[in-house]
């Protein structure tokens, strides 16, 4: 064989190697949130993190840094690694740093850092206790303005937004629903519904939906605070917010006002992620401003003055047309999976078998995944180290406790099935994705079932050094418990790509696959039964 050949091969057999490699990864996600004196979660935007591999000796620093909303995700080998955070945050009187051994290991992990794990030093300055003004009484303004606050859903994202026009039409962020094919709106745990796009702003991300009140008689439409100087907004005042962040329903927050500018408010307020798009409130229960992620710690709001064009922009394009469809929307269930049903799992000697769950699909690979798959994935790994340290020990490994954090984590599963649809890469001359996901249909005898949320993320092909080799689109479709059942008949999915937009790729699902995913819920149900 030509020796220029058999390199050739060698090279992209060691490359294949590298990323089959590469694939058994830990997906971490790292958190960083501070918390105020009103117990205020304050995400950390824009700070630098280094994770450090102890156990491998000469491997490089791995550099990261938050986004706005004070996460990060990033796929890392699993092993032993020193966490250290370069330069300090400065918080409510205090300075504060990290510095933490982390053992990663499963499929996916959570890193967060707040104040009780940093190291904290204090500055030599004065707080001074904010202003106030106006009535303290925010229970009262909560109950009377809390219907006008909605959460707004689309692929891939979660933000609030609020009611200001009778006819349906909603205030939020322009980055929410920027790019997405799928945009709804939901007013409660049992209600959501389509919206449309009608306006936007781009460079003041602001965005106008356009959803039907019908299924939600309860709705409230804010007051807009008027536009004479009286009304506005000054230094000092106490100002709060009613927004959907991290999931949670409705939830009130408060601040006060640092910075009063022409095109922005800087606020102290508490902004998540999910709580971008919501309405900024005075205290006399008045829109003036809506919420976005800022600068890191102040939340950068944009005035109610910068808003209005753009909502009369939405009323010109509704003249005349009709409103979305009030048909109501799947939504996640409000109860949780069985947690010692997930936890006995871990507790088996013999292994589960994962590979019915996963299947190629023309250039993609697909994953149909049930808490009991999410759950034993995740802590696999956690529970074999758990029964090697047992072994070493001269303790019965099977014997072994499930590890606290493993049990921590059953206890609030959701019960839900989520299919996620992967890109294939090609390793013949340059390392690239074959492919994009668009959108996907999962059929159950024939008929569509609508999934709770079409999400379609952003997915990253990373190098031997975690560098970004690629990057294409996911599908990650969360569909309710009983999406997919043996009664119905054949079970499809389709997949469209971004090569082929229009035509999908079939595939029947397997009929020992449909049977696995009916029995990984028969508990779910039983308890549903019970009660």
């Amino acid at each position: 064989m030509n020796r220029s050949v058999r390199v050739s091969i060698l090279i992209v057999g060691l490359l294949v190697l590298t990323l089959f490699a590469q694939s058994q990864t830990v997906q971490v996600t790292l958190r960083i949130v501070l918390v105020d004196r009103d117990l205020n979660q304050k995400p950390v935007p824009s700070f630098h993190v280094t994770l450090q591999r102890t156990d491998v000796s000469g491997a490089e620093a791995i550099e990261l840094k938050t986004a706005l909303d004070g996460t990060l995700q990033k796929s890392l080998p699993p092993g032993k690694y020193k966490l250290t955070t370069p330069q300090p945050i400065e918080f409510q009187g205090k300075r504060y740093s990290w510095a933490l051994d982390v053992t990663l290991s499963g499929a996916q992990q959570v890193i967060e850092l707040t104040n009780d794990n940093a190291k904290a030093e204090a500055l030599v300055t004065e707080i001074k206790s904010p202003p106030s003004g106006g009535s303290n009484d925010l229970n009262v303004l909560f109950e009377k303005l809390k219907n006008s606050v909605v959460k707004v859903r689309a692929e891939g994202h979660d933000g609030s937004g609020f009611i200001v026009d009778p006819s349906g039409l909603v205030v939020t962020n322009n980055h929410v629903v920027e790019s997405s094919g799928y945009v709804a709106v939901q007013f409660d745990q049992k209600r959501k519904v389509l919206a449309k796009v009608l306006a936007t702003d781009t460079d003041k991300d602001i965005a106008v939906l356009w959803a039907n009140l019908q299924p939600f008689p309860e709705a409230t439409v804010l007051n807009l605070v008027s536009s004479d100087t009286a009304s506005q907004l000054v230094v000092g005042e106490r100002v709060f917010t009613i927004g959907c962040p991290l999931g949670r329903e409705k939830v009130l927050t408060t601040g006060v006002v640092s910075k009063v500018e022409t095109k922005a408010i800087t606020s102290d307020i508490n902004i998540n992620p999910g709580n971008s798009g919501g309405p900024l409130f005075n205290l006399r229960g008045e829109a003036t401003g809506i919420t976005r992620a800022g600068l890191r710690l102040l939340a950068s709001i944009v005035p109610i003055a910068e808003v209005r064009p753009v909502i009369e922009q939405a009323r010109q394009k509704m003249a005349g047309g009709s409103p979305p469809a009030a048909d109501l929307l799947p939504v996640e269930p409000t109860d949780f999976f069985p947690s010692d049903a997930l936890v006995s799992l871990l507790q088996r000697p013999e292994k589960m078998d994962t590979k019915p769950y996963f299947f190629p699909v023309g250039q993609f690979e697909v994953g149909v995944l049930t808490p009991s798959v999410r759950y034993y994935l995740g802590h696999k790994e956690e529970m074999d180290l758990a029964r090697k340290a047992a072994k070493r020990s001269g303790s019965d490994p099977s014997q072994t406790k499930v590890p606290a954090q493993a049990v921590e984590h059953a206890q609030d599963f959701p019960p839900t099935l989520i299919v996620r649809v992967v890109p294939k890469f090609s390793v013949m001359w340059k390392v690239k994705f074959k492919n994009g996901f668009q959108k996907m249909r999962l059929l159950c005898g024939g008929k569509e079932i609508v999934p709770i949320d079409p999400g379609k993320t952003e997915y990253e092909l990373h190098g031997p050094r975690e560098n970004v080799i690629d990057t294409s689109t996911q599908g990650l479709y969360i569909y309710p418990p009983d999406a997919i059942a043996p009664s119905c008949g054949a079970v499809s999915l389709e997949i469209f790509s971004e090569k082929d937009p229009n035509t999908p790729i079939t595939q029947a699902v397997e009929t020992a696959t449909v049977e696995r995913v009916w029995s990984d819920f028969e508990p779910y149900r039983k308890g549903k039964k019970d009660k």
